[in-house]
């Protein structure tokens, strides 16, 4: 008991004291500034969300398109992301058969291939259809 008493003494004799806590805040805080000033946001109107998602869809990613055919093709996933939706219904309707499974590494192989001037040629064409 003595042992537990004499450390409570110690360590009451090295903790700061409440005057020392009341220091170090008075010091760390600056007062004198200007009040924070809040600034005012604007949100975007719905046109121009409209136009940022149509140009979204107009011109897919052509790496994430790539890689969602490559791993998803048996499915059709990187056909609906290009906008292929017959394209994507039909690797849909014969995914059981492994076959769009083929063509979707192999088109994907090739969509990674392609420079910008042939992806954008491939998603014009698309999108004409």
């Amino acid at each position: 008991m003595g042992v537990a008493m004499s450390y409570a003494q110690e360590v009451q004799t090295q903790s700061p004291s409440n005057n020392d806590y009341a220091e170090l805040v008075a010091t760390d805080v600056d007062l004198s500034g200007s009040p924070m000033e809040i600034k005012d946001v604007s949100f975007p109107s719905e046109q121009e969300i409209q136009a940022l998602v149509e140009e979204y869809v107009q011109n897919p990613d052509q790496t994430t398109a790539a890689l969602l055919n490559i791993l998803l093709g048996d499915f059709g996933v990187g056909h609906f992301y290009t906008g292929q939706t017959l394209r994507g219904v039909l690797d849909l309707v014969f995914c059981w058969t492994g076959i769009p499974a083929i063509i979707g590494i192999v088109e994907g192989i090739i969509w990674l291939c392609d420079d910008e001037a042939t992806w954008a040629a491939r998603v014009a064409k698309w999108q004409s259809k």
